[in-house]
């Protein structure tokens, strides 16, 4: 009969208990010839295990940190790259679905192609034979499976017929991810996946001719109802005669959709959730791209399509300035009697305690803190130092950084009585486009002083992230025309308030939304 001690004794043998004199990168037998802890993989003392890549082709990191060889040879199924053995790559198997609904895969032969979150095109661009949003990943069941930096999320297959079958797979937890989906005509429906763990959503749309509108015609999300879709583009009147579409039931609808979109001139942005009341829903929506002539008709030019998600929440706002030529300007006596550019605009106090740090304050009321600043100045455009808004695109292609908002200072705007401009949304995450910025006009300060130009700044700064009017100053007669924020109310005091006098104070949804901005980081 064995006995206890002798049963114990056995069951740490085969466990390979650890308790050797072994360190890091000596030789050994089992786990027991090695340091408490430290593990025997491949005959060599190494660390305990918090990934499976750590651990090398062919094994899986469990859950005490041990690092467990694979079993999986070729044809067998599998759920995660960690149940192959070295050499073999969990594959799907193309669009059959298992019980739960999830994408079956089997062990297959490695590609000779890209490692994971590698950017890529097709599957057959990456090693393990699945490629997803622009990037190589591995299938997983948890996200001890992934490398790190990388979870274990949800992901929508979109390639046909899959037609948004769900996997697992192993994607980038923080920052943004960033790829082109093609387009092959001037009209084009579109599968746009958004997996389980994504905080926000943007897709730009943009045509080579600035003379023809694009953006979305449709918007389904996962989870509408096809007849009861999240977005429909609004009706474009065709004439002063039109009785069924004018401009004021266009607006009707726009401001009635639970999503908020508008198709634009050169370029227009759709950032989803536009409100919290419209979450981002993991899957795929289904998009309608098309471009339009100026009066509605079809177009004729084929769009580019640009899509950003932001993975993770964020609070940091980078803050880029960039200074056109404002000497002899008209309202110098606020500029400090002085040649005023980059350089002054970093010491002078008027700049630095009444405009940026009453920038500070008031996003830090939101739960943002404005984060890195850089001063630029553009003193070679004198086309786009007093800038008509026509003209616009030309300076924001300007913007260089994929991170934060560039704000551009122009000596004034026109049409006369412009303050800021910029687009509502835009392409957060996407540098150098016709919308990638906002313009400030420097001649307010003639009759308003720099911490009413800073709040000036935020709110066009705040539409950049995705909020919109809390009302409308035809709101009276419409009363539809509010922002969708639910707590947002009509208040004169909120920052979204249309006129420049308005507030500096914003609503929880109004926090909500602009922590998801794919601006932050």
């Amino acid at each position: 009969m064995f006995t206890r001690a002798f049963l114990a004794a056995a069951i740490l043998a085969l466990l390979g208990c650890p308790g050797g004199s072994g360190s890091i990168g000596d030789t050994c037998d089992s786990t027991s010839d090695c340091d408490s802890a430290l593990q025997c993989v491949a005959d060599v003392c190494v660390p305990l295990c918090q990934r499976a890549p750590e651990c090398g082709d062919g094994y899986a990191c469990d859950s005490n940190g041990y690092c467990i060889a694979a079993r999986g040879n070729t044809g067998d199924p599998c759920h995660s790259e960690v149940e192959c053995s070295a050499g073999l790559a969990c594959q799907l198997d193309g669009f059959t679905t298992d019980d739960e609904g999830l994408l079956t895969a089997s062990c297959t032969k490695e590609n000779p192609g890209k490692p994971s979150t590698a950017l890529c095109a097709t599957d057959s661009d990456c090693r393990n034979g699945t490629c997803a949003l622009g990037r190589c990943v591995d299938l997983c069941d948890a996200s001890r499976d992934c490398s790190a930096g990388t979870s274990c999320m949800s992901v929508p297959r979109v390639e046909s017929p899959a037609n948004g079958a769900m996997f697992e797979a192993c994607l980038p937890s923080r920052g943004n991810l960033r790829w082109e989906i093609p387009i092959a005509g001037p009209a084009m429906d579109f599968l746009f996946p958004v997996p389980s763990d994504a905080r926000s959503a943007t897709v730009v749309f943009s045509v080579e001719d600035a003379a023809q509108k694009v953006g979305a015609s449709r918007v389904i999300a996962p989870h509408d109802d096809p007849s009861d879709a999240s977005y429909v583009r609004p009706c474009i009147p065709t004439g002063p005669g039109d009785l069924l579409c004018n401009a004021v039931s266009a607006l009707d609808e726009y401001f009635r959709q639970r999503m908020r979109h508008a198709p634009e001139f050169g370029q227009s942005v759709l950032q989803i959730p536009s409100s919290p009341a419209s979450a981002l829903q993991a899957g795929a929506y289904k998009i309608s791209v098309s471009s339009l002539r100026a009066n509605g008709a079809p177009g004729s030019a084929i769009p580019k399509v640009t899509a950003i998600l932001k993975m993770d929440t964020a609070q940091n706002l980078d803050l880029h300035f960039h200074f056109l030529d404002l000497d002899e300007h008209p309202c110098a006596a606020a500029l400090g009697n002085e040649h005023f550019d980059a350089v002054v605009a970093k010491d002078a106090s008027f700049f630095q305690t009444n405009f940026l740090g009453e920038l500070r304050t008031i996003f830090a009321s939101a739960g943002i803190a404005v984060g890195d600043v850089t001063y630029t100045d553009l003193r070679d455009r004198p086309d786009l130092d007093g800038l008509s808004v026509e003209n616009a695109a030309a300076l924001f292609s300007l913007g260089t950084h994929d991170k934060g908002v560039d704000i551009f200072f122009v000596r004034s705007l026109s049409p006369v009585g412009l303050q800021a401009f910029g687009p509502n949304p835009g392409p957060g995450g996407l540098a150098g486009t016709r919308q990638s910025g906002i313009a400030i006009g420097m001649d307010t300060l003639c009759y308003r002083s720099w911490p009413t130009l800073a709040r000036l700044t935020a709110h066009e700064v705040a539409r950049y992230m995705g909020l919109f009017h809390n009302i409308e100053v035809e709101a009276a007669e419409h009363p539809a025309w509010r922002d969708a924020i639910g707590d947002s109310d009509d208040s004169v005091d909120n920052l979204m308030f249309f006129s420049e006098l308005g507030g500096d104070e914003l609503s929880a949804g109004q926090r909500e939304i602009l922590s998801r901005s794919t601006v932050l980081r």
